[in-house]
């Protein structure tokens, strides 16, 4: 797509350039030329350097196309243009069709290897809501009516009221649901991707005989390139459209995050992600596509992300703000992340009535998308798994966002299992939990056994037996990394954080050895510190020790001052 706006960027200058070379004679000639478009294929490549300065980048660009002019004196920079565009373009091209030939004859084998299937597994639908807190949802008691027509559905499912995220944000928490392993332990961090050495619930689930389809509206943190499309016959990231295209390009990526232009468009226009009606349509063609084998289908929604603009009427559904005027206060607002002082009260009330629109614009959606399985008759015997990879800030402990601490409001996500037949409805599980042991109930509601997946099934939390089952160590966590010392001051900026879920108490501990603790049924917003409390000493010592002992002592990187 990049090079496909490229060669449109520059033929309209090229249209420009040769009208202005008709009334300027000097431009007509090749010194000139070759300086002025060596120089701006040059700037396409600098500004793919944030680091450098707008007028740097200028200044370099046309140091290269000077150069360019002067190696070239004497020769006829009109033919080694000409062979060159030519030869470029021919390049480009091949690669473009050999791209879409590879992914069509991937997708292919992959199919052609599937073992037979054995008769009767449930199909499995995983939806992801990504950046949805558990505490915004009507299942699990918000006082507005975000979600009435899944709290309605869910009634008839099995219901986790305590379940914590391992990381708190995208990718390593991903990664963590669909390995069985703690963030900690694997390679999918900021700057790097999941990589081959653990295998993926849907390796599991295709070696079982499964067809397999991931459909991301995060496809930067959730993308092919992350290492989460292991084991996925079909994955679908990138949208192939305009607005995407122009993203690609250096030039427009740096125009895009200039606020005010942010503020003219509307966040909503540039933000990398789709809408959750287009990642349904997606999901629903492959499926008419999958054949008679039992499916597992991902499907992971980026509308309660920030910048919290769903499309209308669900935009206004909880505000009586224009929504235009939302999102010109909320670019402003995001660039007060990189300055002193909190983002004002007013502005996280508009922060929140956005976000509660989009969660109700998901609920429309999903109900919708469960709607269509149901028509198409591909509810029966299918199980519909709803979860989400991390929560939000609105000013708990003066942040906002994700990613920059390890409090509640990040890490309690729902997790909904619903099946008519196949899962118990009217079930609300209290023990806490973790999501890294969702790959392995996956795989044991397929009837798979010896799949490789760590972890244990939550079945048996609805089961029988329940009582029995032992407590769980949750533990999550989350790396510090030099990026983020451009947000406003959080705990993740003295070091990583580990953190572990002891019935109510919550012990957090950063790589410098600060320490917190809360007791979460006296205190669920975290605000009192119990390390130093007499009576909380020896819970203090069993959260130390357990943590030791699910992490290995290993704290994550400290930060170089």
């Amino acid at each position: 797509m990049a090079p496909a706006v490229q060669a449109g960027l520059f033929g309209a200058a090229g249209v420009l350039y040769a009208g202005l070379s008709g009334m300027l004679r000097p431009l007509r000639r090749p010194s000139v030329a070759v300086t002025i478009w060596v120089a701006f294929a040059a700037l396409g490549v600098i500004l793919q350097f944030d680091s450098i300065h707008w007028a740097a980048a200028v200044l370099l660009a046309l140091g290269s196309g000077t150069a360019a002019a002067r190696a070239m004196a004497g020769r006829s920079a009109g033919r080694i243009g000409g062979r060159l565009v030519l030869g470029i373009s021919s390049v480009v091209l091949l690669l473009a069709i050999g791209l879409r030939v590879k992914e069509s004859a991937a997708e292919r084998l992959a199919l052609g290897r599937l073992p037979p299937a054995v008769s009767g597994r449930p199909n499995i639908v995983l939806l992801v809501l990504d950046t949805v807190r558990a505490w915004n949802l009507g299942w699990h008691g918000y006082g507005r009516a975000t979600t009435p027509r899944l709290d309605a559905r869910w009634r008839g499912g099995v219901v986790f009221e305590r379940v914590l995220a391992t990381a708190p944000w995208t990718l390593p928490s991903h990664a963590s649901m669909f390995t069985g392993v703690l963030p900690a332990d694997l390679s999918a961090g900021w700057a790097t991707p999941l990589d081959q050495t653990r295998r993926t619930v849907a390796e599991a689930l295709a070696a079982a005989g499964y067809v397999t389809g991931g459909f991301v509206a995060n496809y930067r943190y959730a993308g092919s390139a992350t290492g989460l499309a292991r084991g996925f016959s079909r994955y679908v990231d990138y949208p192939v459209d305009l607005a995407e295209a122009t993203r690609t390009t250096s030039f427009f990526r740096r125009v895009l995050r200039i606020g005010r232009v942010q503020e003219w468009l509307g966040r909503n226009r540039v933000i990398e992600a789709k809408f959750a009606a287009e990642i349904n349509r997606d999901f629903l063609t492959w499926l008419d596509q999958a054949g008679e084998r039992p499916f597992f289908g991902f499907v992971n929604y980026v509308d309660g992300h920030s910048p919290y603009l769903p499309p209308a009427p669900f935009d206004s559904i909880w505000t009586k703000n224009d929504p235009k005027e939302v999102a010109r206060r909320f670019a402003g607002g995001i660039q007060r992340l990189f300055g002193p002082g909190p983002i004002p009260a007013p502005l996280l009330v508009e922060y929140l009535d956005g976000y509660d629109g989009a969660l109700s614009y998901l609920d429309q959606q999903i109900d919708w998308l469960l709607a269509e399985l149901g028509r198409r008759g591909r509810l029966r015997n299918t199980i519909v798994i709803v979860t989400a990879d991390h929560g939000e800030h609105f000013g708990e402990h003066g942040l906002i966002q994700h990613g920059n601490s390890l409090y509640l409001p990040l890490l309690h996500v729902p997790l909904v299992f619903w099946g008519p037949g196949l899962v118990p409805g009217g079930v609300r599980v209290g023990a806490p939990t973790s999501l890294r042991h969702l790959a392995a109930t996956i795989t044991a509601l397929a009837g798979i056994e010896g799949s490789g997946i760590p972890g244990r099934s939550l079945a048996a939390l609805w089961g029988p037996d329940s009582l029995r089952v032992p407590p769980d160590t949750v533990v999550s966590s989350v790396d510090w990394h030099p990026a983020l010392s451009k947000f406003p001051p959080s705990p993740l900026l003295g070091g990583s954080l580990r953190s572990v879920l002891i019935d109510s108490l919550h012990y957090i501990r950063r790589t410098d050895g600060h320490e917190e603790l809360y007791h979460l049924g006296r205190n669920i917003l975290e605000s009192k510190n119990l390390v130093g409390v007499p009576e909380y000493r020896s819970a203090l010592l069993e959260a130390r020790r357990l943590l030791d002992a699910a992490t290995g002592g290993v704290a994550g990187p400290t930060p170089t001052r």
